[in-house]
Formats: structure tokens, sequence, C-alpha cells
């Protein structure tokens, strides 16, 4: 497990001198800092302005609850027809 690895290193590095220790510091820094700076660069947040109509006419001037509402309801009801198909299909 890491974290008895770790506490494995913390305990030897307990035996080391001060002087040692910072030594340890350091180039454990110094490693973190390289392994940060060539890992890849989080993307930019995307701005909403700059999607704003990437999609014209998705909701064809609905209101989007509305359309979300009417979305759940087509979805319950495609569900319920489903069960019902399926529930004949089985029942004799």
């Amino acid at each position: 497990m890491a974290s008895d690895r770790v506490s494995e290193i913390i305990r030897q590095a307990e035996t080391l001198s001060t002087t040692e220790q910072l030594e340890l510091i350091a180039r454990l820094a110094e490693r973190a800092k390289k392994s940060y700076e060539t890992a890849e660069e989080p993307k930019e947040r995307r701005k909403w302005s700059e999607i704003m109509g990437i999609a014209p006419g998705l909701l064809a001037g609905v209101d989007a609850q509305e359309w979300v509402s009417l979305t759940r309801r087509d979805s319950e009801q495609h569900r319920q027809e489903s069960l019902k198909t399926n529930h004949t299909d089985t029942n004799p």
C-alpha cells in the first residue's frame, strides 16, 4: 500500500540529520516540480458566450424548463409503454 511505503520512508527520514532531511525535502520538491511542469496543462474552461447559439433551433423557441419537463414526460410514457408490451408478451 502507498501509505505503508510513505510511512516507512518517513521512519527512515527520521534517522537522518537535519541537513540530510532538508536535502531530501529539496530533492523531492525538485522532482515534484519537474513532474508538475511536464504534466498536461488543464484545458481552459470555455465561456458560455463562446458556445451560445451553437445549436440554434434546438429548443424551437420552447422555454428550457418546459422542454425538460416535456422530455421527461415523453420518456416516462415510453417507459410505461415498454413495460406494458413486455408484460403482455410474458403473460399468455
